[in-house]
């Protein structure tokens, strides 16, 4: 399996890091639309993003988490979260790897990078909807 050749150059042949793992579960992502588009799958330096660094790593990945505890602590203190869908999703081994990248804040926030090739999309549903506004 192959990963995004600009990514593997950006990156000085390093990225994904060797640490990451094929694994078989199930993922959370979170999402602007239900049902999820292609564009919620697209890494920020894919939507070009002002923030994204194509010569590191994890902005060529997607922002993950693998327990929903870790999702709704994610909510907690990222109020943008508030705001979005969270979809989930079964990866296979033969879809990406996935390397754990906590933060400070985010303990249990893991990256996944995907082979080309792969739809996504198609894995995943909307499963939790954005926290309601309070009227």
């Amino acid at each position: 399996m192959e990963f995004d050749l600009e990514m593997k150059e950006a990156c000085g042949g390093a990225c994904p890091p060797d640490e990451a793992e094929e694994v078989e579960c199930t993922i959370f992502r979170a999402v602007e639309t239900n049902p999820a588009t292609e564009k919620d799958f697209s890494s920020w330096v894919k939507l070009e993003l002002k923030s994204a660094k194509k010569n590191r790593c994890e902005h060529w990945g997607l922002s993950v988490w693998t327990e929903l505890d870790a999702v709704n602590h994610a909510r907690d203190v990222i109020p943008r979260m508030q705001e979005l869908y969270i979809a989930a999703g079964d990866i296979e081994k033969q879809d990406g790897v996935i390397k754990a990248t906590p933060t400070t804040n985010q303990p249990k926030h893991f990256t996944y990078w995907s082979y080309v090739g792969v739809d996504l999309l198609p894995k995943f549903a909307v499963i939790i909807p954005p926290v309601a506004e309070e009227a």
